[in-house]
Parts: C-alpha cells; structure tokens; sequence
C-alpha cells in the first residue's frame, strides 16, 4: 500500500467511481465542507491506495502555530471497510507525514460510528456537541501506538483554564437539545465508553 495527496479535482474524480449512496453522500459532504472552510492547496486529503484503488481517505489541518493537529474526516468505501485502512493512514500520518513537524496537540470531533474505532486505538473522549459529534484533544503522540499513553496522562491539565473553559463551554448543553433518537444513541454511547467518556473530569477541571 502506499499514500498520496489529493487535489480537489483527484478527489472528485476518485470518488465519484464510488457506488454506495451514504459514501458518496459523506464524500460530498467532505468535499462541500473542505471548499467552504479549508484549502486544497495547503491541506490536500490524504489518501491511501492498494492495487492502484483508492481504499481510505483523510482530511486533516494543521494551525499555523503548529499547536494542533485537526482530524476532520476519514472516510473509507464501503467495499474497504473492517480491513485496518483507517488504522493505516492514520498510522502513516501519525509516523510518516507528519512525525517531524512538532504538532502539539491532536483535537477532532468524531461521528457516534466512528466512536469504537478511535476507542480501539486508545482515544478517550471529553463531551459530545450539539450536532452528535464526540470530542478528544490529546498531546500529539511520537506514533499512533502512543495514543494510550496519552490518555492515561493527566493530559487535560496541560491547558490552561481558558482554553478548558472555552472547551467545556462548547460541550456543557449539547445533549439537551436532542430528540428522543439522539438521546437514545448518546446513552449507549456512554455506556460503551465508561470511564472512557471523560466530560465529569472536565467539568471538574473548570469549576
């Protein structure tokens, strides 16, 4: 397998080769989201390719600063996925792309599906927004294999009370705005993550 970047009109033109209704609807969702907020030049997909097919693909920034590290999206085609794709280019990206930058923080906001996935590779969670979305910020690991150690860090504590604040301020009501489905989704979410969904050490942590 091997890696490579993406221009907007690559992207389009691979995934348009796609069949599924959801993926091709995520795939333009990516793309609408990507023409709207980030550059195609600067912060190209990431993608990751076998027997010349595109198999995963990965939207990510970087702040000027270089105090984070943003995962927006990965999407992988039906067909590819439950083989170890996202796991790979996330790996390449942790221990290839980007090892040399000196990225201090890892932030995303993840879908409800995605939830065991970033939980099999060590991610921790501290809330979820009002759009369902689940959110982790961890210091940026030496490679994926790291991720655990920075969960089992007191790793909140490296930000200062505005930065917690402003964190939890976003995350404190979102579930109160959800219908009964939501709710229902959020709930078994929780119970899956246990001590893993870390919105009470937050909450404390502010106040």
């Amino acid at each position: 397998m091997k890696t490579k970047y993406l221009s907007r009109a690559g992207y389009l033109k691979s995934v348009l080769k796609l069949s599924h209704f959801d993926t091709l609807k995520f795939a333009k969702q990516a793309m609408l989201w990507w023409d709207d907020y980030y550059s195609w030049d600067a912060f190209p997909p990431l993608c990751l390719i076998k027997n010349k097919k595109v198999v995963c693909y990965l939207f990510y920034s970087v702040s000027k600063n270089k105090d984070y590290l943003t995962i927006h999206n990965i999407l992988t085609p039906k067909k590819s996925r439950n083989k170890g794709y996202a796991k790979e280019i996330l790996r390449v990206l942790f221990d290839e792309r980007l090892i040399k930058q000196h990225i201090k923080r890892v932030k995303m906001l993840c879908v409800s599906s995605s939830v065991s996935f970033y939980m099999k590779l060590g991610v921790d969670f501290w809330g979820v927004n009002k759009l369902g979305q689940y959110y982790t910020n961890f210091p940026m690991p030496k490679n994926i294999k790291d991720i655990p150690n920075m969960m089992k860090n007191n790793y909140l504590s490296t930000l200062n009370q505005d930065e917690l604040k402003s964190i939890f301020d976003k995350l404190k009501h979102s579930d109160k705005d959800f219908n009964e489905k939501e709710k229902e989704i959020y709930q078994n979410n929780k119970s899956i993550m246990q001590d893993r969904y870390r919105f009470d050490e937050l909450k404390e942590m502010v106040e």
